[in-house]
Protein backbone atom coordinates (compact mmCIF):
# COMPACT_ATOMS: atom_id res chain seq x y z
CA UNK A 1 0.00 0.00 0.00
CA UNK A 2 3.09 2.36 0.60
CA UNK A 3 4.74 1.57 -2.61
CA UNK A 4 1.83 2.61 -4.48
CA UNK A 5 0.75 5.65 -2.32
CA UNK A 6 4.27 7.05 -2.40
CA UNK A 7 4.06 7.54 -6.28
CA UNK A 8 0.95 9.38 -6.05
CA UNK A 9 0.29 13.36 -5.12
CA UNK A 10 0.33 14.26 -1.68
CA UNK A 11 -3.58 14.65 -1.22
CA UNK A 12 -4.50 11.73 -3.17
CA UNK A 13 -2.22 9.21 -1.15
CA UNK A 14 -3.88 10.65 2.29
CA UNK A 15 -7.46 9.84 0.90
CA UNK A 16 -6.40 6.08 0.27
CA UNK A 17 -4.83 6.13 3.19
CA UNK A 18 -7.32 7.10 5.20
CA UNK A 19 -9.77 4.40 3.76
CA UNK A 20 -6.89 1.73 4.22
CA UNK A 21 -6.72 2.16 7.57
CA UNK A 22 -10.41 2.90 7.93
CA UNK A 23 -11.63 -0.15 6.56
CA UNK A 24 -8.71 -1.90 8.34
CA UNK A 25 -9.80 -0.47 11.85
CA UNK A 26 -13.51 -1.52 10.99
CA UNK A 27 -12.89 -5.08 10.26
CA UNK A 28 -10.61 -5.61 13.56
CA UNK A 29 -13.60 -3.96 14.87
CA UNK A 30 -15.86 -6.68 13.46
CA UNK A 31 -13.48 -8.95 14.73
CA UNK A 32 -13.38 -8.05 18.18
CA UNK A 33 -17.51 -7.61 18.34
CA UNK A 34 -17.66 -11.53 17.06
CA UNK A 35 -15.23 -12.77 19.54
CA UNK A 36 -17.14 -10.67 22.30
CA UNK A 37 -20.08 -12.45 21.35
CA UNK A 38 -18.87 -16.19 21.06
CA UNK A 39 -17.39 -15.72 24.41
CA UNK A 40 -20.37 -14.20 25.62
CA UNK A 41 -22.67 -16.90 24.25
CA UNK A 42 -20.12 -19.97 25.02
CA UNK A 43 -19.81 -20.74 21.09
CA UNK A 44 -16.11 -20.15 21.59
CA UNK A 45 -14.38 -22.20 18.25
CA UNK A 46 -11.23 -25.07 18.65
CA UNK A 47 -9.25 -22.67 18.16
CA UNK A 48 -9.92 -21.20 21.69
CA UNK A 49 -8.38 -22.50 24.70
CA UNK A 50 -10.01 -22.55 28.22
CA UNK A 51 -7.64 -20.48 30.07
CA UNK A 52 -6.38 -21.00 33.73
CA UNK A 53 -4.06 -18.56 36.02
CA UNK A 54 -1.32 -20.21 38.23
CA UNK A 55 -0.42 -18.44 41.33
CA UNK A 56 2.66 -16.62 39.62
CA UNK A 57 0.52 -15.33 37.02
CA UNK A 58 1.22 -17.27 34.19
CA UNK A 59 -1.69 -17.77 31.79
CA UNK A 60 -1.55 -22.27 30.67
CA UNK A 61 -3.98 -24.08 28.61
CA UNK A 62 -6.04 -26.37 30.89
CA UNK A 63 -7.44 -29.23 28.55
CA UNK A 64 -10.42 -31.22 30.55
CA UNK A 65 -11.01 -35.10 30.18
CA UNK A 66 -14.12 -36.86 31.15
CA UNK A 67 -13.59 -40.51 32.24
CA UNK A 68 -17.28 -41.50 33.21
CA UNK A 69 -19.56 -42.67 31.28
CA UNK A 70 -21.97 -40.46 29.12
CA UNK A 71 -25.08 -41.41 31.41
CA UNK A 72 -22.59 -40.18 34.46
CA UNK A 73 -22.61 -36.85 32.95
CA UNK A 74 -26.27 -36.91 32.20
CA UNK A 75 -27.00 -38.05 35.55
CA UNK A 76 -24.72 -35.18 36.90
CA UNK A 77 -25.69 -32.06 34.86
CA UNK A 78 -30.06 -32.84 35.71
CA UNK A 79 -28.81 -33.30 39.41
CA UNK A 80 -27.07 -29.66 39.26
CA UNK A 81 -30.08 -28.13 37.29
CA UNK A 82 -32.16 -29.92 39.81
CA UNK A 83 -30.58 -28.39 42.80
CA UNK A 84 -30.43 -24.78 40.86
CA UNK A 85 -26.79 -25.10 40.20
CA UNK A 86 -26.76 -24.14 37.01
CA UNK A 87 -28.66 -20.96 35.22
CA UNK A 88 -28.33 -18.41 32.05
CA UNK A 89 -26.80 -15.09 32.51
CA UNK A 90 -29.62 -13.95 30.49
CA UNK A 91 -32.59 -15.38 32.50
CA UNK A 92 -34.29 -17.57 30.22
CA UNK A 93 -35.67 -21.46 30.33
CA UNK A 94 -32.90 -23.48 30.40
CA UNK A 95 -33.09 -27.18 29.44
CA UNK A 96 -30.72 -30.44 29.76
CA UNK A 97 -29.80 -30.50 26.23
CA UNK A 98 -28.70 -27.03 26.25
CA UNK A 99 -26.31 -27.78 29.45
CA UNK A 100 -25.12 -31.54 28.00
CA UNK A 101 -23.43 -29.69 24.54
CA UNK A 102 -21.58 -26.94 27.14
CA UNK A 103 -20.12 -29.53 28.65
CA UNK A 104 -19.30 -31.67 25.36
CA UNK A 105 -17.56 -28.83 24.99
CA UNK A 106 -15.48 -28.35 28.19
CA UNK A 107 -14.47 -32.30 28.20
CA UNK A 108 -14.06 -32.50 24.31
CA UNK A 109 -16.54 -35.53 24.12
CA UNK A 110 -19.46 -36.05 21.75
CA UNK A 111 -22.61 -37.66 23.12
CA UNK A 112 -24.29 -39.70 20.80
CA UNK A 113 -28.22 -40.74 21.09
CA UNK A 114 -28.35 -38.14 23.37
CA UNK A 115 -31.89 -38.06 23.86
CA UNK A 116 -32.52 -42.25 24.06
CA UNK A 117 -29.40 -41.61 27.04
CA UNK A 118 -31.18 -39.12 28.54
CA UNK A 119 -34.58 -40.87 28.62
CA UNK A 120 -32.82 -44.02 30.22
CA UNK A 121 -31.03 -41.92 32.67
CA UNK A 122 -34.53 -40.63 33.66
CA UNK A 123 -36.70 -43.66 33.29
CA UNK A 124 -34.25 -45.93 35.94
CA UNK A 125 -36.68 -47.55 38.31
CA UNK A 126 -34.63 -49.12 40.96
CA UNK A 127 -31.08 -47.54 41.56
CA UNK A 128 -32.18 -43.69 40.23
CA UNK A 129 -28.50 -42.48 41.06
CA UNK A 130 -25.16 -44.09 40.99
CA UNK A 131 -22.88 -41.81 39.80
CA UNK A 132 -24.15 -39.11 42.49
CA UNK A 133 -24.24 -42.22 45.04
CA UNK A 134 -20.65 -43.17 43.87
CA UNK A 135 -19.85 -39.22 44.21
CA UNK A 136 -21.11 -38.69 47.59
CA UNK A 137 -19.08 -41.73 49.09
CA UNK A 138 -16.11 -40.67 47.15
CA UNK A 139 -15.97 -37.48 48.74
CA UNK A 140 -17.26 -38.65 52.03
CA UNK A 141 -13.46 -41.22 52.04
CA UNK A 142 -11.51 -38.25 51.15
CA UNK A 143 -12.34 -36.32 53.60
CA UNK A 144 -12.13 -39.63 55.82
CA UNK A 145 -8.27 -39.96 54.60
CA UNK A 146 -7.69 -36.10 55.29
CA UNK A 147 -9.02 -36.28 58.35
CA UNK A 148 -7.70 -39.23 60.00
Amino acid sequence: MRQACNGMAEDCRNILYDVFIDKTLALLDAEAEILKEMLRHGTVSAGFHAEAVRGSGRKTSVTLTWNGTDSDLIELVAALMAAGAIGTAEGRDLKIVDVIRVFEEVFHLKINALYTKRGKVFDRCTDTTPFIDSLRKSYNRMLDARLA
